[in-house]
């Protein structure tokens, strides 16, 4: 006897939307997960937050492990009605651009052909009236004083300018129509006028290598320890040309089988798309971490590694604010670090930022090298302030631990322009987002959309 999977309605589904009966639907699947509330590794307010709604793009973007789905189906109990009816193929949009010539500039054609046309026909109408002028001259009689013994007479004159201009005033409007053409497509462009440099931004938001919902393995070439505990990881893509297909501000999950079970974590990488032919990360292991510690931290060169991707609710680009406080704890820096290089390396985005960077000690700052170098070398677009816990005696940076106080004065006023962006470990993250409540910011939610004033990766 086959058994009817329970169907229910989005609105019946709506209806369970309070911490004591929490419902939701995840993929076209219902469940009922009031029972598992405060088990839930990102805490209860997460589940609360979606409670009765479609959490399916919040769950793919939380980065669970892959036994997330075995715990999952415990508390399953039905799916939405409609689902399954009728297979929708997933469509991938890809952005066309068509070369067309603006209304402007056809006008400006016009003006300038019809220009050129009136002057050849009102001069060859001046050379046809002193043509005939002359010819009915040269029927009269004439004394023989009056014939000409030298140079051109005054109609060869008018004739010969008249054939001059035109051809003038073609090639001049020729010439007139280039200047006056705003170049529509690349092939239009003379060789002494260079394209506009749009090439790196759309680079850095393009697709690529990663399938998102497919793992795929890429070899390590370079495995280096950069701090204690903290390897930088190199892999190689297909081919030296190969982009990553990362948008900015996005990470991948890397998934292992470690002791028997499927582990996933999703990581930022510090490379992004113009970094052709390679994917690069920076990754604290931990000696408990699951996969950090039981399986990156046992990589060797030549080993592959599977990923997925891209990831996230955050795509930056230029217009997303003017100004930026950005706070990162340890290796939470690197999705910070990706979206500054990103901001740094356009000469057209101005957005200011203000980087406040925890750690407990000095050897433990990642990036410092990099992140140094664009604070000199683009000072409008990057403050850069360092926090340790432990600081040595010399140490001349900033003590104990980030405080409202320390936040008022080094991030940008709450309002309209500003956004903030945390990472890093949980106690310092839930101690900022009501530091910065306090502070006049919005307050965030359980889980991060990329238009929030408060950002959580």
């Amino acid at each position: 006897m086959v058994v009817k999977e329970i169907e229910y309605t989005a609105k019946e589904v709506a209806a369970h939307n309070t911490p004591g009966d929490t419902w939701m639907i995840i993929h076209g699947q219902v469940y009922n997960v009031t029972d598992y509330l405060h088990d839930h590794p990102g805490g209860a307010d997460v589940l609360a937050d979606v409670a009765g709604k479609d959490a399916s793009e919040e769950f793919d973007n939380a980065g669970h492990s892959e036994d997330a789905s075995e715990i999952m189906a415990l508390y399953h109990i039905g799916k939405l009605r409609g689902v399954g009816k009728k297979a929708v193929s997933p469509v991938r949009l890809s952005i066309a651009v068509t070369a067309q010539k603006p209304a402007v500039t056809r006008s400006s054609m016009k003006t300038v052909a019809g220009f050129g046309a009136a002057a050849a026909v009102v001069l060859s109408a001046v050379g046809l009236y002193h043509t005939v002028d002359y010819r009915l001259l040269a029927a009269l009689p004439r004394s023989p004083l009056s014939r000409r013994t030298q140079g051109l007479g005054f109609i060869e004159g008018i004739l010969i300018a008249s054939a001059a201009f035109g051809i003038a005033t073609s090639v001049l409007s020729r010439k007139l129509l280039k200047l006056m053409h705003t170049h529509p497509s690349f092939m239009n462009y003379p060789p002494h006028i260079k394209l506009p440099k749009r090439a790196k931004q759309e680079l850095l938001s393009q697709g690529g290598w990663l399938h998102p919902t497919t793992f795929q393995t890429l070899p390590l070439i370079k495995k280096d320890l950069v701090a204690p505990n903290t390897y930088s990881l190199v892999f190689e893509l297909p081919t030296r040309e190969s982009v990553l297909g990362l948008p900015i501000g996005q990470h991948v999950a890397i998934t292992a089988t470690v002791d028997g079970q499927a582990v996933t974590r999703s990581y930022t990488p510090v490379s992004n798309n113009s970094d052709l032919g390679k994917l690069e990360l920076l990754i604290k292991c931990y000696p408990t971490g699951k996969l950090t510690g039981g399986y990156i931290a046992h990589l060797k060169v030549g080993d592959e590694v599977k990923f997925r991707g891209p990831k996230g609710a955050m795509r930056y680009n230029r217009t997303h604010c003017k100004r930026i406080g950005m706070l990162a704890g340890g290796s939470g820096i690197t999705p910070m670090y990706q979206v500054i290089r990103a901001i740094c390396e356009d000469r057209r985005d101005t957005t200011q930022i203000s980087l406040i960077y925890a750690n407990r000690t000095e050897e433990d700052i990642l990036l410092r090298g990099e992140l140094e170098a664009f604070a000199r070398k683009y000072p409008d677009n990057l403050k850069l302030y360092y926090m340790l816990d432990s600081p040595g005696p010399e140490w001349e940076g900033g003590r104990g631990y980030v405080t409202k106080e320390v936040m008022a004065e080094r991030f940008p006023a709450a309002d309209e322009d500003s956004k903030i962006m945390l990472c890093g470990p949980p106690g310092m993250v839930n101690a900022a987002k009501k530091a910065l409540v306090e502070l006049g910011f919005e307050k965030p939610g359980a889980m991060s959309k990329m238009g929030d004033q408060v950002f959580c990766f």
